[in-house]
């Protein structure tokens, strides 16, 4: 318990309370209830001491407080007239056990909220979970939204009637103009820091708490309390005070590295390629609380480091600083341990063009990696795009680990490869795919195995140069006449001639996934067999005897 306890402690005994006097020391309190026993000498700043006005003046006299502070209930009595600063003490008109008993059962009640708050942060039960908690001892509307001001958590009080809240129930999210008037209202009070305020809300007249859920200074969600009573009320202040810390430890402790950068960008690209946000209009509102650098086209870049495979020993700001430089008019932010990256461009064209002087020196550094999406053009098409570049950032650096930029164009094939390969699994109980490739690419293999020869190289470069026999032999060091020989031979061994476009398709597709089973999952396909399926329950034949 913090320095809340004093106002918690007066809200449980406001029927009784004569007088307050709030230290000027508030310490950590433990929950540990003690009787004041003069017999006892020195005194525990972390327990709370109930007892007489004389019990009290006795102690006083014999132990003098500690600079940490100490903090008394006290029953009926003569008041003190001089109480030392480091002393916080409630005078009460209850009789000693009934005020034992009602802090006892107070603070036991308060101790078992907390733990289970503490407990739900611990197993990450879910932030509704931990709003559910915590309105069993806040007992009003609890909202909590990501940074662009959208749902994430709510528990609903019967007795609040608020527009605010009825749009976040309706549609999940607040309109652009919702955002603005909240952002225009008059604040009754904000703490230094800004992690919290309170006002009085114009549109219904509710008294709403805000605590701003950070994370290195960025914003990363609001809790938002509107109390059903329309009063200002210390104790509730206090109370979202421990919630919005648990909050904040569930939010931040296991994924703080999605928080490092842009919160409001990357909560909008995190909802997008989860597929949280598919509504053209909500996308629209939050939009329009963004700057973003893209106008029309756009790639997406992620970039994956492996520094020490610490993410803590990472600089984020540095390197995303660096970034910034080298990706001008672009929007970046973390994601999933990630930096993605929104980049600018003006036209067509799936190449984006990168200043590899300066980038290769910081993926080296920082051994990082990079997938460079095709060329886009609406945000909704985010979530296949995302893990387009994710696949071909995998597949890439296991085909080709010396490389660290990945488009997605050079490894999309394989990608397409790499599907059939899963519903091959699941519906041929086969992980061999050969029967994707063209049966003559697979003669002509055997060809090369039997006698020795290359003919599917110089078929698979052939193709590629546009059957251009010359540049061919060119690039194998072949004699043109040989190569026209090998040419031949290959459309002998093919029984058919490659002015077929339909067949030189096949061919080119077979060869890829000739490389991806070699170069990918490094299996030959002559010698990867098919799995036996299981046998069949033997079934018992049943003879009629009548």
């Amino acid at each position: 318990m913090k320095s809340c306890f004093p106002l918690l402690l007066k809200t449980w005994l406001s029927h009784a309370v004569v007088r307050i006097h709030i230290g000027t020391v508030h310490t950590e309190q433990s929950g540990e209830i003690l009787l004041l026993d003069t017999a006892v000498p020195g005194w525990r700043s972390d327990a709370l001491y109930i007892g007489a006005p004389h019990q009290l003046a006795e102690k006083l006299a014999h132990s003098p407080l500690p600079a940490e502070g100490a903090q008394v209930v006290t029953t009926v009595g003569p008041a003190f007239d001089e109480i030392p600063p480091q002393l916080t003490l409630l005078e009460t008109d209850l009789p000693l056990i009934p005020l034992y008993n009602h802090v006892q059962s107070a603070v036991r009640r308060f101790e078992d909220w907390n733990a289970r708050l503490q407990k739900a942060v611990y197993q990450n039960s879910g932030l509704q979970r931990l709003l559910e908690i915590g309105s069993e001892e806040i007992h009003a509307t609890l909202q909590l939204l990501n940074p662009g001001y959208k749902h994430l958590a709510g528990v609903y009080h019967p007795n609040v009637s608020d527009p605010i809240v009825d749009e976040i129930q309706s549609q999940g999210y607040h309109s652009y103009e919702t955002i603005q008037q909240i952002h225009t209202e008059t604040l009754l009070y904000q703490a230094e820091d800004r992690s919290w305020a309170k006002f009085c809300s114009s549109i219904s007249g509710n008294y709403i708490i805000t605590h701003l859920i950070r994370y290195n200074k960025n914003i990363v969600a609001r809790l938002c309390v509107i109390l059903p009573d329309k009063k200002d009320d210390p104790y509730y202040e206090a109370l979202c005070e421990i919630l919005a810390h648990y909050i904040t430890e569930y939010m931040c402790s296991g994924q703080g590295v999605d928080y490092s950068s842009n919160a409001d960008l990357g909560s909008l690209l995190a909802d997008l390629i989860e597929c949280h946000l598919t509504d053209p209009a909500e996308l629209e509102q939050r939009l329009k609380q963004l700057k973003l650098a893209v106008t029309r086209y756009y790639h997406v870049v992620l970039i994956r480091l492996e520094y020490q495979q610490n993410q803590d020993a990472i600089p984020w700001n540095y390197i995303i600083g660096r970034l910034e430089r080298i990706f001008p008019f672009s929007n970046i932010t973390t994601y999933r341990g990630d930096i993605l990256i929104l980049a600018r461009k003006t036209k067509r064209g799936n190449r984006l063009p990168l200043d590899r002087s300066r980038l290769i020196p910081l993926l080296e550094q920082f051994n990082g990696y990079i997938g460079i999406s095709n060329t886009s053009e609406f945000l909704t098409s985010l979530p296949p795009v995302y893990h387009q570049i994710e696949d071909a950032l995998r597949i890439g650096r296991v085909m080709d680990p010396e490389q660290r930029i990945f488009y997605y164009e050079d490894y999309s094939m394989y990608q397409i490869i790499e599907l059939a390969a899963e519903a091959a699994s699941h519906r041929l109980n086969s992980r061999n795919l050969v029967h994707l490739c063209n049966n003559a690419l697979i003669a002509l293999m055997l060809y090369d195995k039997k006698n020795g020869t290359n003919l599917v190289e110089v078929l698979h470069v052939y193709l590629l140069n546009e059957r251009n026999a010359s540049e061919t032999a060119k690039i194998l060091y072949l004699h043109r006449n040989t190569m026209l020989y090998k040419i031949r031979k290959i459309e002998e061994i093919l029984g058919d001639s490659l002015n077929d476009p339909v067949l030189r398709q096949r061919l080119l597709f077979s060869y890829d996934v000739l490389t991806y089973m070699n170069q990918y999952r490094k299996e030959n396909i002559l010698e990867l067999k098919r799995a036996p399926r299981p046998k069949a329950e033997p079934t018992t034949e049943i003879t009629n005897t009548d």
